[in-house]
């Protein structure tokens, strides 16, 4: 497959032109803001969360022929219904993927839980982008090829597609593919993430998606 990387930082407000000027698009956006994980390890989104997802899909609005995707958590399946409300309110089913469930990066899915009880979660993940392994991760080389292999390759059904994930993949994916230098105090944020475009003769272009380029606020790692 065929892969540009762009590394200018895109603009919502951009995308629907580029996609209609493309073949397919796929956006793997993590989820609004949420309850603390304090409350539990699948906490829903808070007000403000659901407000900022529907304005961010009012910048998303002609974004036509769309549908939608997210995590298993409750958070990223109510950050994709916000945003339909905006773009689309009579798009179909919001599907669920396991692919992109928070967990999918670690060897069990029970990891997670574990490294979140025993409060070393933050500890695991700078090692984990810093050495690009840690034990209990997939190989983050591994998982991203495999994480990009899953975007490009599978049946949507839908010719743009919004997919609500979490920051550690798409951290992980735009990292490895030196779209965009996160750092600790640089990271993604709320609602932005990676954004994927086809061409009519096959070839992928891949940008970091945020609600406002121009305005972008630096986010520090937060989990």
């Amino acid at each position: 497959m065929e892969l540009q990387i762009e590394k200018q930082i895109l603009s919502f407000r951009d995308i629907p032109t580029l996609a209609d000027r493309s073949e397919k698009s796929v956006l793997l956006l993590r989820h609004s803001m949420r309850v603390s994980l304090n409350h539990g390890t699948d906490p829903v989104l808070t007000p403000e969360g659901t407000a900022f997802a529907r304005q961010c899909g009012t910048l998303l609005a002609g974004l036509s022929e769309a549908g939608f995707g997210a995590s298993p958590r409750k958070r990223a399946i109510l950050t994709a219904e916000a945003l339909k409300q905006e773009i689309d309110p009579a798009a179909g089913e919001t599907a669920v993927f396991p692919e992109i469930s928070d967990t999918a990066m670690f060897v069990r899915p029970d990891m997670l839980d574990i490294a979140l009880r025993n409060s070393n979660i933050t500890d695991l993940l700078r090692e984990y982008y810093t050495t690009g392994h840690t034990e209990g991760l997939i190989d983050r080389r591994d998982f991203a090829s495999g994480l990009l292999q899953f975007l490009t390759s599978t049946d949507f059904k839908s010719r743009n597609t919004i997919l609500i994930t979490h920051d550690i993949l798409i951290v992980c994916l735009l990292t490895h593919l030196k779209v965009y230098p996160f750092e600790f105090n640089d990271w993604c944020g709320y609602v932005q993430g990676a954004a994927l475009f086809r061409s009519a003769d096959g070839v992928w272009s891949i940008r970091y998606a945020v609600p406002d380029a121009a305005n972008r606020p630096k986010t520090a790692l937060f989990v």
